[in-house]
């Protein structure tokens, strides 16, 4: 199975404006196989609250025609965005990478 490696980077933090005060996280990221060679890259939503973390299926399924790196990069996202949580708040990022 090949390895894949996961790049992340928060572009920007705003209000959902929902009743569960959620925020939507657009985030940059880029996927590389075991031989550093970029596969894909681009900006996916997610949307976080009180609750959990929500990923935005049809960001993934429109960019990405994988089923198994659709179902890898919605986990890594979570993952991604989970210890992040308290220290998001809304505005513009710059990049790190």
């Amino acid at each position: 199975m090949e390895e894949l490696q996961f790049r992340f980077q928060v572009k920007q933090v705003s209000d959902a404006g929902d009743e569960y005060d959620s925020l939507d996280v657009l985030t940059f990221c880029r996927i590389f196989n075991e031989k550093k060679d970029l596969l894909h890259e681009g900006l996916f939503r997610v949307r976080f609250n009180s609750m959990g973390i929500y990923p935005f299926p049809a960001d993934i399924a429109k960019q990405v025609s994988s089923r198994k790196i659709q179902r890898l990069l919605l986990m890594e996202l979570k993952r991604y965005i989970k210890p992040q949580r308290k220290f998001l708040k809304p505005g513009v990022y710059k990049p790190v990478w």
